[in-house]
């Protein structure tokens, strides 16, 4: 009897440790699945960082490369505006000069053109229509607002070149003098501004211009 009941004790033993065993069995199975599971998440955020991390060293990489293009650029625009700064202030200054120019030259010419009358009436008696002509129209040219300043200059330095040129001028023409009191006609030799002289057509008479005393 006590025999039995021993084998029974060992028998329910055994399947109570059996039982045992598989439930701790089961539990590490279980906690192996869910390391499993755990390591794979991990695995798998692992990955998904070293594509972010690429893909973020790739637009760093690309960044750089804009902002060393952009500080080029930069570098450019900044001497590209001291260039025009530079240039506006070179324009600034010429405007200035010409502004002063055109303070003192404008004056000028209308001394020049007054001297220039002043000496035709000094000067021997030739050619008084035309010079007299020319004085007119210098007048007229300085007085008009809308002309051009380089314009004045040019045509009060033509008139001045016109006078200089009658200085180298042997000319002959053949004109109306008041001699004795008589219109007479003559012929005027001019030697530059050497000598005036006359002759009448009959070359019965032949005179000289006084510059003393402005007369023939």
């Amino acid at each position: 009897m006590i025999s039995r009941i021993l084998v029974c004790a060992a028998v329910f033993l055994l399947v109570m440790h059996q039982a045992a065993i598989g439930a701790a069995t089961k539990k590490v199975e279980k906690k192996m699945k869910d390391a499993i599971k755990v390591e794979s998440k991990a695995q798998a955020k692992a990955d998904d960082w070293n594509m972010d991390k690429d893909d973020l060293v790739n637009e760093i990489r690309d960044l750089q490369t804009r902002l060393t293009w952009l500080e080029y650029q930069e570098g450019k625009h900044k001497t590209y505006v001291q260039g025009i700064k530079d240039n506006i202030a070179e324009l600034e200054s010429k405007k200035l000069e010409a502004r002063k120019l055109r303070e003192n030259l404008e004056p000028y010419l209308d001394e020049v053109v007054a001297r220039l009358e002043n000496f035709i009436v000094v000067d021997m008696p030739f050619l008084p229509d035309e010079r007299r002509q020319r004085l007119n129209f210098l007048y007229n040219t300085l007085n008009d607002y809308h002309l051009d300043l380089g314009e004045k200059l040019r045509r009060v330095f033509e008139a001045l070149s016109v006078e200089a040129t009658y200085g180298k001028m042997v000319t002959a023409t053949d004109e109306t003098l008041a001699i004795d009191g008589e219109d007479t006609e003559v012929t005027i030799f001019r030697l530059g501004r050497m000598a005036m002289y006359y002759q009448t057509l009959d070359k019965e008479k032949i005179g000289k211009w006084n510059p003393e005393s402005e007369k023939w």
